[in-house]
């Protein structure tokens, strides 16, 4: 098959949703199928194993602040306007897309003559006022966990099959420790790594972590990998709190090299005050066999076994995440098994192969009905 990954933010972004277009395509390709990403024309290709096409669009910052929401449909809608012609002439056996913003898109191609299969991968709840009518433009329904397959599910009243992210496990493996990488960022002989991964928005909870660690032990430090918007304030609530020598910015770190930046980490945190339909960059730590801790909440539940692969704790509660640093860092045997068994884990139920395989098959017709 010819398949299109249709996301703006493919090449300009480094988030889960970026990676599952570059993964999943990854895993397609490799079954044989020819797979395109359509994106913005922004930032370069991850990889040479599919191929990437471009068109302009106006991002949602330049649009007038009238809601987030607001601002990402008109960015995809601009997008839409430049490639809505690659869409209808492609020669597309299918067409993915992962936000609601891109139904109107699909729609369009529809009125004229797109005779493709259309697929709405969802990672999340960007729902907006007429979303509703323009859904009738696709003809199958995925998302990445069972929490979020119900909220797509409630809202359009259709069948969704439940396809987990995925992890390269040939990449993302455990390795031997560099010191180098370190010291390269400051951080002291002794220091006990926390590591978090994704952009630096609000709604991740990263300042949870930061107010925690003013009262955990001196050698327990914080590496934050990623770019966004929330860096600043939280720049300053670490000085705020008297921590800012213990929290480290590694900025943005390309995908192909984390492996190595999550091999210098001794727990990986995922503090996320908001809803996190699944949580990739959680897998790809497991595969490293790195322990996770985790707030309970959307699809992490489903990624992170409680007491077996790591904790679950509540969202935002800064003094239960305090305790439950303090108690893994002392506990370093369990740090082990915890990161053993998630790698484990990982191999068993989170591989792009698989996610690969189950989105073909769903494509084609097979299991169409399946729902959450």
């Amino acid at each position: 098959m010819k398949i299109l990954f249709y996301n703006v933010t493919a090449a300009s972004l480094h988030g889960g949703l970026e990676t599952y277009c570059w993964e999943a395509g990854r895993a397609l390709a490799r079954r044989g199928h020819q797979v395109v990403i359509c994106a913005g024309a922004a930032g370069p290709a991850w990889h040479d194993e599919v191929q990437l096409v471009q068109f302009p669009y106006r991002p949602e910052q330049d649009w007038p602040d009238l809601g987030t929401r607001f601002r990402r449909l008109m960015e995809r809608l601009s997008f839409a306007w430049h490639s809505l012609d690659h869409v209808v002439h492609g020669n597309y056996d299918a067409v993915v897309v992962n936000k609601p913003f891109d139904f109107p898109v699909l729609w369009r191609a529809r009125q004229r003559g797109f005779a493709g299969r259309t697929l709405f991968r969802s990672g999340g709840t960007d729902f907006f006022a007429g979303d509703r009518w323009f859904a009738s433009a696709i003809d199958r329904w995925a998302s990445s966990s069972r929490h979020n397959a119900a909220q797509v599910q409630a809202r359009y009243g259709r069948g969704v099959t439940v396809i987990h992210n995925g992890v390269d496990v040939g990449r993302f493996v455990v390795r031997s420790e560099d010191d180098g990488w370190r010291r390269t960022l400051g951080l002291p002989d002794n220091a006990f790594v926390l590591m978090s991964v994704g952009r630096l928005v609000g709604l991740k909870g990263l300042r949870v972590i930061i107010e925690a660690l003013a009262g955990l032990a001196p050698h327990i430090c914080f590496v934050i990998v990623g770019e966004g918007p929330e860096r600043s304030p939280l720049e300053r609530l670490a000085a705020d709190k008297g921590v800012a020598s213990r929290v480290r910015f590694a900025g943005r770190v390309l995908h192909a090299a984390l492996p190595e930046a999550l091999a210098r980490a001794d727990l990986f945190v995922q503090p996320t005050i908001g809803e996190e339909a699944f949580g990739i960059s959680v897998v790809e730590a497991m595969a490293c066999a790195l322990p996770v801790l985790a707030s309970l909440s959307g699809g992490l539940p489903e990624i992170v076994a409680d007491g077996l692969t790591g904790r679950l704790l509540p969202r935002g509660d800064t003094a239960a995440w305090q305790h439950a640093l303090a108690a893994a860092e002392a506990d370093r045997p369990a740090l082990a098994r915890w990161g053993a068994a998630g790698r484990a884990r990982v191999e068993a139920e989170f591989t792009w192969a698989a996610n690969a395989a189950r989105l073909e098959a769903l494509i084609a017709g097979e299991n169409a009905a399946c729902a959450a």
